[in-house]
């Protein structure tokens, strides 16, 4: 475009050159006056046409330009959301291999428990709960029945000194076993929660049992005393020796559930 405008351009100085030749010889100027105009007319048009082509151009150049550039931002989005599910799914990869991971260590946790507390049971607790039950069966074979029942009978046929030392005997010995059963804290020794609520309800079971056969010689002890009717007495330690019975019977259900759990024999 720009080469036929130059050349236009010439063709129409040349023909005004001419012209001017012609007129200095009084030559007719005409054609050359035309061909100058033409030539100069052509030269405008291509002119005019020269700038919308380059305009054409730029603005293909730079809506391709454009265009290249949103390929580019919508691949670069593109990656980015790729970027962003493979991190989203690594994560919970991650977290699903930590949620397996925890529920593994719980499963094995309550195993870990429950064989730790057998040992310390077995070796620590269950000696010392044998011993107590021991203790509360011989004070009650050996000193109160042999004589409890002849008191029920026939409370005057017995000897009153004799009664009255053999009921502070059974009664001391309840208490010293009471407070043997206060001071052994069993439920510490365990780990497990329920275990530890089970063998403190034993535990305080227990305690009850031997404090109603306590009171239980208390009672005939009073009524030979003569603090109290005898015959009341009698009645009252009655009452605490089936109180004490129920007692001994909770706190043997307790004891059974926690054995059970832990897998180990009573006898």
């Amino acid at each position: 475009m720009q080469i036929l405008m130059a050349l236009f351009f010439i063709a129409t100085v040349v023909s005004f050159v001419l012209m001017a030749k012609a007129s200095k010889k009084n030559q007719s100027k005409k054609k050359y006056f035309i061909s100058g105009v033409a030539c100069f007319v052509l030269m405008m048009i291509f002119y005019s046409l020269s700038p919308k082509e380059e305009i054409s151009k730029n603005e293909a150049k730079t809506a391709n330009t454009e265009m290249k550039k949103e390929e580019q931002q919508k691949a670069d989005e593109q990656k980015k959301i790729e970027e962003n599910r493979k991190k989203e799914e690594e994560q919970k990869q991650k977290e699903e291999q930590t949620k397996q991971q925890e529920e593994s260590k719980k499963k094995e946790e309550p195993k870990s428990v429950v064989n730790t507390d057998k040992s310390t049971y077995e070796n620590e607790v269950k000696p010392t709960i044998d011993e107590m039950i021991k203790e509360y069966d011989e004070i009650w074979n050996q000193d109160w029945r042999p004589i409890w029942g002849e008191a029920s009978k026939d409370p005057e046929s017995l000897d009153k000194n004799a009664l009255k030392e053999k009921m502070e005997s059974i009664t001391n010995r309840y208490d010293a076993l009471s407070k043997k059963n206060t001071e052994f804290k069993s439920s510490s020794k365990l780990t497990d929660p329920a275990l530890k609520e089970k063998i403190e309800k034993f535990r305080v079971e227990f305690g009850l049992a031997t404090n109603y056969r306590s009171n239980a010689g208390r009672a005939v002890t009073q009524g030979i005393k003569g603090v109290a009717p005898f015959k009341g007495r009698m009645e009252e330690a009655q009452k605490s020796i089936q109180l004490s019975d129920k007692k001994l019977i909770n706190a043997v259900a307790n004891l059974t559930e926690v054995e059970s759990k832990l897998g180990v024999s009573r006898n």
